[in-house]
C-alpha cells in the first residue's frame, strides 16, 4: 500500500463502515509495539476466537472491523495491527492521527519489548495528543516460567504514563475479551457522558469486568 494513498484508504473504510451497521459511534484503535510481540495473535483471538503458534510478520498495516454495544449504544470498532518492523514506522504514523487510543503491547518474555516500548509511546503521542484511552499490555503470560519482565516492573511503568496495565496471553484467551471491552466501554462512556457508566470503572478494577454487559449485536463478527 502506497503512503500517498493512505489517507483516501482510510476514508474509504469509515464510509464503508457508514453504510454497514446502525451504529452511533465509530472509534478508531491502534496496536503498537515490536515485531513478534503478539499484536496479530492478541487480535485474531478477539475477532475470531482462534490463536495460531506461528504468523507471519505484518506487512504495513491490517486492520479488522467489529461491532459491539453497550447500554443500547452501538459502536463499530475499526481496530489497526501495525507492522513492528522499523522500516514501516513512518507508514504506522499515519493511522496513530486517527486513533481514539492506544495500545501498547510487549512480550513478558522479552525485555527488549519492554524496553523500546516507550519508543512507541514517544511517537504515538508526538503524532497523537487526543487519544482518549490508552493501554499497556504484557502479552504471552501463559509463558510466566519464561518471564523477562516483572509485573509490578510493568504497572509502575503504566501508572507513571498514565496507562492501563493487563497481562494477556491470546493463547489462552486470558484478559482479552477485558481489554476490548474495557476499551469500548471507556470510548462509549467518554462520549455519552451518563452517570450510570460508573459500574464498569468498579467491576474493572475489581477483577470482574466480564460482568460487563457488552454484546455484538446480531452476532455480527468482524470483517477485513
Amino acid at each position: 500500500m502506497e503512503e500517498d494513498n493512505e489517507e483516501d484508504y482510510l476514508n474509504l473504510i469509515e464510509k464503508l463502515e457508514e453504510y454497514s451497521s446502525k451504529h452511533k459511534y465509530l472509534f478508531r484503535i491502534c496496536l503498537l509495539g515490536d515485531s513478534g510481540v503478539g499484536k496479530t495473535s492478541v487480535l485474531t483471538r478477539f475477532c475470531d476466537n482462534s490463536f495460531k503458534e506461528n504468523y507471519n510478520s505484518t506487512l504495513g498495516v491490517d486492520f479488522r472491523i467489529v461491532t459491539l454495544k453497550y447500554k443500547d449504544v452501538i459502536s463499530k470498532i475499526n481496530i489497526w495491527d501495525t507492522a513492528g518492523q522499523e522500516r514501516f514506522k513512518s507508514l504506522a504514523v499515519n493511522y496513530m492521527h486517527h486513533s481514539h487510543g492506544f495500545i501498547f503491547v510487549f512480550d513478558i518474555t522479552n525485555k527488549e519489548s519492554f524496553e523500546n516500548i516507550i519508543n512507541w509511546i514517544n511517537l504515538s503521542f508526538d503524532t497523537n495528543k487526543n487519544s482518549i484511552i490508552n493501554f499497556l499490555i504484557g502479552n504471552k503470560c501463559d509463558k510466566d516460567s519464561d518471564r523477562k519482565v516483572q509485573q509490578d516492573e510493568a504497572e509502575q511503568f503504566a501508572k507513571e504514563r498514565n496507562l492501563y496495565y493487563l497481562e494477556t496471553s491470546a493463547k489462552n484467551d486470558e484478559n482479552i475479551q477485558k481489554l476490548f471491552y474495557y476499551i469500548t466501554y471507556k470510548l462509549i462512556k467518554y462520549y455519552d457522558k451518563n452517570d450510570y457508566y460508573e459500574e464498569f470503572d468498579n467491576l474493572f478494577n475489581s477483577g470482574h469486568s466480564e460482568e460487563i454487559k457488552i454484546q455484538r449485536p446480531n452476532q455480527s463478527k468482524c470483517s477485513c
